[in-house]
């Protein structure tokens, strides 16, 4: 099955939101290398507390969207009164319980796809697992105005039944804010939307085999992740045993 595009941390160190303007050089696809993603080449960051560790690595920095990777040391709380962006999240490693304000706790795991809701008031209590929590964190740049909030108040941890299959949003939007749209493409989803826009896919389910129109072939596996440049037109066919399902993320 074939399908065409043309595609045009929580932030736990208070520092995602600063980063180089540069461009990519030149529009290909960027595959996230999986040592980054295990947590290695990360840069140590210093803290006003000397008992909180962070280490972080820009991995992506592209015309509308920055991708980090971040470790953060186990057994703290950082509290919140307004997020100032919104955030998708994968979390790698570790466990968190979130606290919104007014409402009730519920944990983070392992595994877990999430977006940080902006405006966010209430806590994220690190459980300590004796070992460094890891997530890859993905932000929208040049954001709108600090006053226009996310239409939810907290996380939102993606549905695992949409993630399994099982069931499918309409037109495949997972979530919608005013930074950051994710979407769900499975081969039924036909042309994709936004073709102007830079993307980051993700790889939950299927091999994916993308052609770009300079004629360079990649092949993606589950877990994979990779980013794909505004103005670069693109086909993805699906392989292996099972048609393909790929998390997409686009500034809105």
């Amino acid at each position: 099955m074939k399908v065409s595009i043309i595609v045009g941390t929580i932030c736990l160190i208070g520092s995602l939101s600063s980063f180089a303007q540069s461009e990519p050089k030149s529009p290909s696809i960027y595959k996230i290398p999986a040592d980054v993603l295990a947590g290695e080449g990360l840069e140590f960051k210093k803290q006003k507390d000397p008992n909180r560790k962070v280490y972080q690595k820009q991995v992506y920095n592209g015309t509308e969207l920055a991708v980090f990777v971040v470790a953060i040391g186990t057994g703290i709380t950082n509290e919140f009164k307004s997020f100032p962006m919104e955030e998708f999240i994968f979390w790698m490693n570790g466990k968190a319980l979130v606290e919104p304000e007014g409402e009730s706790p519920f944990p983070v795991y392992s595994g877990d796809y999430f977006v940080q809701a902006k405006g966010f008031r209430g806590k994220w209590n690190f459980i300590d697992i004796g070992e460094l929590h890891l997530e890859l964190a993905l932000i929208a740049k040049n954001r709108p105005d600090s006053t226009i909030k996310s239409p939810i108040k907290k996380a939102l941890v993606l549905d695992r039944d949409i993630l399994s299959g099982v069931s499918q949003p309409e037109k495949g939007i997972v979530y919608k804010g005013p930074e950051l749209t994710v979407r769900l493409l499975v081969p039924e989803s036909g042309t994709m939307e936004n073709k102007t826009k830079e993307r980051m896919l993700h790889v939950v389910n299927g091999v994916v085999k993308v052609t770009t129109s300079l004629e360079r072939e990649h092949t993606f596996y589950p877990g994979d992740f990779f980013m794909v440049p505004q103005g670069l037109e693109c086909s993805i066919e699906s392989g292996g045993l099972q048609n393909f399902r790929l998390l997409e993320v686009t500034k809105t």
